[in-house]
């Protein structure tokens, strides 16, 4: 679940992405736009799921995403979004994300992601590989 308090604990995530706020994502106010928030997870999502694939025989698929917003973005500059795997099923996995921004975490987020067969265009196991990469990807205990 995406308010998991862990989740807003840097030291819980053991796959990380660096993003940039752009002006381009602020609003009038100067605020970071809510759906950006959205396009930052994919970000960090896409990255890792990029390492997971192994040939055009599959693809993932978001197949639920939720948010909580935490703090508002103002500043542009650097970002990190760090990634989990906080479950894994016979052909999906969930992940577990937190947004920050220097220590400050932003929002968190989970998402069910899907493997699927391009041939048939239906949900397949994960294959053996797959789930052990995932399964060094579970979250860690905040201070190892």
């Amino acid at each position: 679940m995406p308010n998991d308090p862990a989740l807003k604990i840097a030291d819980t995530f053991p796959f990380w992405t660096e993003e940039r706020v752009r002006f381009g994502d602020t609003d009038r106010l100067g605020h970071v736009n809510n759906a950006i928030y959205g396009t930052y997870l994919e970000t960090a999502r896409v990255e890792l799921m990029q390492q997971l694939l192994r040939g055009p025989e599959t693809y993932f698929v978001l197949a639920r995403m939720s948010l909580d917003y935490l703090a508002e973005m103002k500043e542009l500059g650097p970002i990190r979004i760090g990634t989990a795997i906080t479950g894994i099923g016979r052909s999906s996995f969930t992940t577990g994300q937190g947004i920050f921004q220097g220590e400050m975490c932003s929002a968190t987020g989970e998402g069910v992601v899907v493997l699927v067969d391009a041939e048939t265009r239906r949900s397949t196991p994960l294959p053996e590989d797959v789930r052990a990469a995932l399964e060094k990807l579970k979250p860690k205990n905040p201070g190892e």
